[in-house]
């Protein structure tokens, strides 16, 4: 019997459905995203703003759906304990307004009140200064459990998951890099809630 982390997806829907079933069963999440806060930790508002934009052609209720989809995907990952979550963000998506300056302050509100809520969640920010790395090529996520290892990678056409050892290797390799050019965690929290602050002070979350 083939398992979510063998079996190809032959339609969107499976793959939605495959990539859910590996997300749950994984005791690791590691995560990069180098234009957009990440999907596993959007709120409604922003991931409506972001799949909109994505694909401006999509009927407004699947919109709808998969923003709700969004948001509570963090909170179907079940026991904290049970799984590691480190999400790397280059630092240019915290000042890109997907939505408009309110919805984007929101959103970073709600990164900051995931990683107090959420023990097993770690952000790191990349810097804007930081040298050329792999991570530009585009965002990607690698996902392990009981020895099996994954990885989900995303482009404006489609989107795969490979379990082929080479590929796992490419982006684990990838992933290591990014991470020695990011802010610890302390020094990341404090850039997200400085943007955030800033956003409040200047008036532009206000109409």
């Amino acid at each position: 019997m083939t398992t979510p982390w063998e079996s190809p997806a032959e339609s969107l829907g499976e793959h939605i459905e495959r990539l859910a079933a590996i997300e749950a069963e994984a005791d690791s999440v590691q995560m990069w995203e180098p234009m957009l806060i990440p999907g596993l930790l959007q709120s409604y508002a922003y991931a409506a703003a972001a799949i909109t934009s994505l694909a401006p052609a999509l009927p407004l209720d699947v919109v709808e759906q998969r923003a709700d989809q969004r948001r509570h995907r963090i909170d179907q990952l079940g026991c904290p304990g049970q799984r590691s979550i480190t999400v790397a963000i280059d630092e240019s998506a915290l000042y890109r307004p997907v939505g408009g300056y309110l919805v984007l302050a929101e959103q970073l509100e709600r990164l900051t009140s995931l990683a107090a809520l959420q023990p097993s969640l770690t952000l790191r920010v990349l810097p804007q200064s930081s040298q050329a790395h792999p991570g530009l090529s585009g965002a990607f996520a690698l996902y392990r459990a009981s020895g099996r290892r994954a990885v989900f990678t995303e482009t404006l056409t489609g989107s795969t998951v490979s379990t082929r050892p080479e590929d796992v290797a490419a982006y684990a390799s990838a992933w290591d890099r990014l991470l020695t050019l990011a802010l610890p965690p302390k020094e990341s929290m404090h850039l997200i809630e400085s943007v955030r602050g800033s956003l409040c002070r200047s008036g532009k979350t206000m109409g």
